[in-house]
């Protein structure tokens, strides 16, 4: 898989279904309390989307792999 293709798919599945502003979320931007203020709801809607979006499952996997979309593509790419 592209890291590249996944990262942009996952920034704009940030803009368009959790309400993140393009101009505020870089690959590297912190999502949860550090950084935009993601919650766990939010983090239930990832799981959701990386699992039907790349077929990698992500449930039970900690916190460090959803510190931003570059760890996030990270763990896809290592996963699928």
């Amino acid at each position: 898989m592209d890291e590249l293709k996944i990262k942009q798919g996952l920034k704009d599945f940030f803009c368009n279904n959790l309400g993140i502003e393009a101009d505020q979320l870089e690959y590297d931007t912190p999502l949860f309390s550090d950084g935009i203020g993601l919650d766990s709801i939010d983090s239930l809607e990832i799981i959701s989307y990386v699992d039907g979006e790349y077929g990698v499952s992500m449930t039970g996997v900690g916190k460090d792999h959803f510190y931003n979309i570059d760890a996030i593509a990270a763990y896809i790419v290592a996963n699928s």
